[in-house]
């Protein structure tokens, strides 16, 4: 077992869900710093709600250890990055691109006031890593989905995250977009950072993803992608209908 020092998340006998219903039970798992990970499972089994728990939006029923980056939620918090759901986000706000962006700089700083001028320097370098610098300028709704995902991938980069968690990124992406979005992560975690990643698109976990989680109220496996895209894992987390996965990472539909 990992020491706590070399872990980017750490879940031991946790239970938790919203007010009197329980949606996961008794999770345990482990996540190394510098892996990209993903957690996969039907609508309802509990892949938010994890990820909601782990950042301290949700209260657990119980646990025995809960640490983000050897730390609480609480404590960690200036050195994790959430990216929830697009339904979650108000893309109608009157903010720029830049301004997103910037909004990393005071997560990171924990300051009130106007942004200094080495703050809006690391903004506009970030989006240009994410190749968004002439967009700066832009209505955050204005842009496609993959590029909303850049530009919140680039709050996270100036607000120097260390733990990136995203729930459904690639949701409403064509597969051009998913794909970009999944080099875009493995770039990240070549930067030292630790992804984890709720998805559906199992094309890209065969690619990039080093660690997934079966979830279906509990974990029902965890481990490469390799041991966890099983038939058995598959049909025992969507039923009749799951995507199946090929020797060469093609997917396709299996009906039992």
């Amino acid at each position: 077992m990992a020491e706590s020092k070399e872990l980017a998340l750490e879940i031991r006998g946790l239970s938790t869900g919203y007010q009197d219903r329980v949606v996961l039970r008794g999770v345990n798992w482990q996540v190394p710093r510098g892996t990209l990970a993903a957690i996969i499972g039907p609508n309802g089994g509990g892949k938010s709600t994890l990820l909601k728990t782990a950042v301290g939006l949700l209260k657990p029923f119980s646990y025995e250890t809960l640490k983000l980056l050897g730390q609480s939620p609480q404590a960690a918090r200036r050195r994790v990055a959430y990216l929830p759901q697009r339904e979650e986000v108000d893309w109608g706000f009157p903010i720029s691109v830049l301004e997103v962006v910037l909004q990393g700089r005071l997560v990171r700083k924990g300051w009130r006031g106007r942004p200094r001028r080495e703050d809006y320097a690391a903004s506009r370098e970030a989006l240009a890593f994410f190749g968004l610098e002439d967009l700066a300028q832009v209505q955050i709704g204005a842009l496609s989905g993959g590029q909303r995902q850049r530009v919140f991938l680039a709050r996270a980069l100036v607000q120097e995250a260390e733990l990136i968690l995203l729930d459904e990124p690639a949701a409403g992406l064509d597969a051009k977009a998913q794909h970009e979005l999944a080099d875009l992560l493995v770039s990240l975690r070549d930067a030292d950072k630790t992804i984890i990643a709720a998805t559906h698109d199992l094309d890209c976990l065969t690619g990039c993803f080093d660690q997934v989680l079966a979830l279906k109220g509990e974990v029902l496996a965890v481990g490469t992608p390799a041991e966890v895209l099983t038939e058995e894992t598959l049909v025992e987390l969507f039923a009749r209908h799951f995507p199946k996965v090929g020797a060469g990472g093609e997917v396709t539909v299996h009906e039992s």
